[in-house]
C-alpha cells in the first residue's frame, strides 16, 4: 500500500514492520523477489535440463492497475536490485492478468440446436467487469473479448485502498479502543507470535463471515498475554471494564473467548464494502459500459462470503463469476501474459499526460504566465504550457506511438531535460493547474546528432508501462530514459 498512497514514492522510502522497525522500501521489495529468483535457481541446478539455463527464464510481476508511473518505476527498481535483468521482465496489471485467465474458464451453459448443453466460457464481444479485489488495493476494469480471443480495455482502471486489509484496520480500530493502543503494541513487541495469531484468527473469521450466518455471534480466540498486559496496564480485568465501555451490548469476553455481535462486526466491512459498490455504480453509470453483463470476480477478498452477497443482491441483473481459488487467479493469469503479452490489444488512458513547455501567451491567460520575451511576430511567450500528448479516457493501442510534438534545444546542447506531467483533467492549459502533477522527467541523450535545435519527441503508452522516442528531423533516434523516482 506504501506504493499506492505515498506521493512522494521514492527510493529512500522506508517501510516499518510490526515492531515499527523501518528499512527501505525497496531493499524489502528486492529482498522478497532475491527470494524467488534464488528458490528458482536452486531447482534448476537439482535437475539435469539440456540446453536450458536460467537466462532462458522470463520473469513477470504483477502490479495493481491503479499504480502510478513511479510506483511500477520502484518495481523495476526492486528487481534490477534483486538481480532480474531489465531485458527478461515485464510488468503486468493485476487485473489485466485475472482476465486473461478467467476468459478461458467456465461462465454459463449453453443449450445447442440438438439440445445438448455446452459450458462455455466467454464468446467474442462479451464485455464484462474485472473485480481484483485484493487484500489492500481494489482494481476495477471493464474488458471486451475480441473476434481473436484477445481483450481490449473499455474503461480505465479504477479502485483504491478497499481491500480486505481496510476490514482488518476497523478490527484494529475496535481493539485499540476497547484495549488500549499502548496494551496492543506491547503484545506485538513482547509476543509477535500471539499478535499474528489473533491476526490469523481475525482472518479466517473474516472470510467466512455472512449476515445470514446461522451464529449470532462471532467468536475470536484472545491470547493470554492480551489480557495478561490488559490487567497489568489497567489493574482491572478486561470482563469487568467491558461494561463501562460502548462496547458492552455487543461483545462478551469469557476467558480467552471474545464474542462479537454480527451487527457490530458487519459494521467493521461497511466503509470497505460500500466503496466497492460506489466505484461499480460509477463505472456502470459510464454509457459505453450498459452492455455489460458480467463481473469476474477475483483476489483473496473475493473469497469473502459478505462480498459475494453484496454483488449478488446489489447487482441481480448481472452474472457473477468466482473462479475456484480466486486468490492465484493473477498467478495464472501472469504465466499467459509472459507468453502472450500482445493480447490486451488496447487500453485506456488513465491520465492526460503531457511536457512543459513555452507557449504563446493568449488573451485570457494569467498575466503572471507572461514573460517579457517577444516572438518575431511580437506575441509575447509564456512558461509552464501543458503540452498535451494523451489524453484520459482516449484508446491508445498496444505499441503504438502518439503523434510527436517538437521541443527546442539550446546549440552545442548534449543533454536535454522535459518535464512530464499527469492531469486528471482533458484539456489542462498549464502545468500547474488543478489535478496537475510533474509525475518525472525525461533524459534525451543528445550526442551524436546532426542537429541540436529541433526535438521531435514522442510517447507510448499502450503498454503497461511509458515508453519514449526521440529524433532529430534527420530521423537520427536519441537514447531516452523516464525518470520517475526522485
Amino acid at each position: 500500500m506504501k506504493l499506492f498512497s505515498n506521493p512522494d514514492l521514492s527510493e529512500s522510502t522506508k517501510l516499518k514492520d510490526i515492531t515499527d522497525k523501518e528499512l527501505p522500501a525497496v531493499d524489502v521489495f528486492a529482498a522478497v523477489i532475491q527470494f524467488f529468483r534464488e528458490s528458482l535457481q536452486k531447482r534448476l541446478n537439482t535437475r539435469n535440463l539440456e540446453d536450458f539455463t536460467y537466462d532462458d527464464v522470463y520473469w513477470v510481476i504483477t502490479v495493481p492497475a491503479i499504480w502510478d508511473l513511479k510506483a511500477k518505476q520502484f518495481m523495476r527498481r526492486a528487481a534490477e536490485k534483486a538481480g532480474l535483468k531489465d531485458s527478461q521482465l515485464s510488468l503486468a496489471l493485476e487485473p489485466e492478468a485475472a482476465s486473461l485467465y478467467c476468459r478461458k474458464i467456465p461462465v454459463e451453459i449453453n443449450t445447442q440446436k440438438d439440445g445438448a448443453k455446452q459450458i462455455a466460457s466467454l464468446p467474442e464481444g462479451a464485455k464484462y467487469l474485472v473485480l481484483d479485489l485484493g487484500g489492500g488495493t481494489i482494481d476495477i476494469t471493464a474488458h471486451e473479448v475480441m473476434a481473436d480471443a484477445g481483450l481490449r480495455e473499455l474503461h480505465q482502471a479504477s479502485g483504491g485502498y478497499y481491500g480486505g486489509t481496510c476490514v482488518n484496520d476497523e478490527i484494529m480500530s475496535f481493539f485499540k479502543r476497547l484495549f488500549g493502543a499502548p496494551v496492543l503494541m506491547r503484545l506485538k513487541e513482547e509476543n509477535p507470535g500471539d499478535y499474528l495469531d489473533l491476526m490469523n484468527d481475525i482472518e479466517m473469521k473474516k472470510c467466512t463471515y455472512s449476515p445470514k450466518m446461522d451464529k449470532n455471534n462471532i467468536t475470536l480466540r484472545l491470547p493470554v498475554t492480551l489480557l495478561d498486559a490488559y490487567k497489568e496496564e489497567t489493574e482491572c480485568q478486561i470482563e469487568e471494564c467491558l461494561q463501562d465501555t460502548a462496547f458492552a451490548d455487543d461483545v462478551q469476553i469469557k476467558r480467552d473467548k471474545m464474542m462479537i455481535s454480527k451487527k457490530l462486526f458487519g459494521s467493521f466491512f461497511k466503509s470497505s464494502v460500500d466503496n466497492v459498490v460506489r466505484i461499480i455504480k460509477e463505472i456502470l453509470d459510464t454509457p459505453s459500459m450498459s452492455e455489460v453483463t458480467t463481473f469476474l470476480a477475483v483476489g483473496g477478498y473475493a473469497e469473502s462470503a459478505l462480498i459475494k452477497e453484496t454483488l449478488q443482491t446489489t447487482f441481480p441483473e448481472k452474472k457473477i463469476v468466482i473462479p475456484t481459488d480466486p486468490s492465484l487467479s493473477v498467478l495464472k493469469g501472469a504465466v499467459i501474459y509472459g507468453f502472450e503479452p500482445e493480447i490486451i490489444a488496447s487500453r485506456v488512458c488513465k491520465y492526460t499526460y503531457g511536457i512543459a513547455k513555452q507557449g504563446i501567451w493568449k488573451e485570457g491567460d494569467p498575466e503572471s504566465k507572461k514573460l517579457p520575451e517577444k516572438t518575431r511576430k511580437g506575441l509575447h511567450w509564456c512558461d509552464g504550457v501543458f503540452d498535451k500528448h494523451v489524453e484520459v479516457g482516449q484508446v491508445v493501442k498496444l505499441g503504438e506511438f502518439q503523434e510527436a510534438k517538437e521541443y527546442f534545444a539550446v546549440e552545442g546542447q548534449v543533454k536535454a531535460l522535459l518535464d512530464f506531467y499527469a492531469s486528471t483533467e482533458k484539456n489542462p492549459r498549464f502545468v500547474d493547474d488543478p489535478g496537475c502533477t510533474c509525475v518525472g522527467n525525461l533524459v534525451l541523450d543528445l550526442s551524436g546528432g546532426k542537429t541540436k535545435k529541433k526535438i521531435l519527441v514522442r510517447i507510448g503508452v499502450g503498454g503497461t508501462e511509458l515508453e519514449v522516442e526521440a529524433m532529430d528531423p534527420t530521423g537520427h533516434v536519441f537514447r531516452s530514459n523516464c525518470n520517475f523516482l526522485p
